[in-house]
């Protein structure tokens, strides 16, 4: 009569194969998801960006004379520049309402950027 089923060596070589490979994609796959947070929030800040653009672009005339704008996400979410829901990625929360988006005009070039982000 023969056995049917697995040896203990043959159950010991596939958990150390799986083990190889968990070792080998855990990691990769961190990364990737790592990458992906990254450039997600770099559109959402882009995403910001626009907004103040948008809103600068339609209120040129009211602030041709300043030589820096700031408007609070809230602020621009209200006015219809920005969606609701936008969230910092990396850190799995919403901008806080009263986080600054600047145009600053330096000469004829303008630089935006948002208060407290790297």
């Amino acid at each position: 009569m023969k056995n049917k089923g697995f040896t203990l060596i043959e159950v010991l070589a596939v958990i150390v194969i799986l083990t190889i490979l968990s070792l080998i994609t855990i990691p990769i796959i961190d990364t990737s998801l790592s990458q992906g947070k990254e450039g997600l929030s770099k559109v959402q800040e882009q995403q910001i960006i626009k907004g103040l653009k948008n809103y600068y672009a339609e209120h040129v005339s009211e602030v041709s004379g300043v030589s820096e704008i700031c408007k609070t996400i809230k602020e621009l979410q209200d006015d219809g520049y920005l969606p609701a829901d936008i969230k910092k990625i990396k850190a799995a929360e919403e901008f806080a309402s009263e986080t600054n988006v600047c145009v600053k005009k330096n000469g004829k070039k303008l630089s935006y950027y948002i208060e407290g982000t790297d």
